[in-house]
């Protein structure tokens, strides 16, 4: 079943992540190149100006939040051609992705600071060192580091599911995006696997799944407002 009934919030709920997934590369970028050891990525955040701060707020409210809801969206959107199940399963998981990619990217501008502050004085610096090599996002080991990794893997199983039921709309760039969602779901899970067998070129899916996301994004953009150009008089 199709609905083919133009929706402009829809349209919005693509546009608002896709600005902040730009904008999140851009300040990734900016940010210089990803640390690979403990010393690199504490050397990176030492400084804590207002780039770093931007990118995590970036990543949180305009991005984890808006894609929170453009999922919650979607599966209203794709529901009729889904059989019941499936559907209330795939956006069950969009609730843990949110809470779990908020608390990584907020615990960098709350707890990063804070630790910072205690590794000054001598006697707290192996303490606050050991809790750094666990809390630092962009350290490839850490335990949050991980748990970014979850949060895009869990969203995978939504990205999967809503991705295929657009990849069966008559609108050609809903195909495509429906299609690039899924295949970024996959790409995440396979980074997944990645992580945890510790195998390099697996890992790299998580990146590469972000692209597709990205690319996704485009397309369902395009997608809902030749819909909502359509329903004009």
């Amino acid at each position: 079943m199709t609905n083919s009934r133009p929706n402009l919030p829809l349209f919005t709920l693509a546009i608002v992540p896709l600005i902040g997934t730009i904008l999140w590369v851009v300040l990734m970028i900016a940010g210089g190149p990803a640390p690979h050891t403990f010393e690199q990525a504490l050397f990176k955040v030492s400084g804590l100006g207002p780039l770093y701060y931007l990118t995590y707020l970036n990543a949180a409210l305009l991005t984890t939040v808006p894609t929170t809801m453009l999922m919650a969206a979607l599966y209203g959107y794709c529901k009729p051609s889904l059989s019941g199940w499936v559907g209330h399963v795939a956006v069950a998981f969009v609730p843990v992705y949110c809470v779990l990619n908020l608390f990584v990217y907020l615990s960098q501008i709350t707890v990063i600071p804070a630790l910072l502050a205690m590794r000054v004085q001598v006697e707290n610096r192996p303490t606050a060192d050991l809790i750094l090599r666990l809390t630092l996002q962009e350290l490839p080991d850490s335990t949050v580091a991980f748990f970014n990794v979850l949060a895009y893997a869990i969203l995978a199983i939504p990205s999967i599911v809503f991705g295929k039921a657009l990849a069966g709309r008559s609108e050609r760039a809903l195909r495509a995006g429906g299609a690039l969602l899924a295949l970024s779901g996959g790409a995440c899970l396979i980074g997944l696997a990645g992580t945890i067998s510790r195998v390099e070129s697996l890992r790299a899916g998580v990146v590469v799944g972000g692209c597709l996301f990205l690319l996704a994004l485009v397309f369902c953009s395009v997608g809902f407002w030749r819909r909502v150009e359509r329903s004009k008089p």
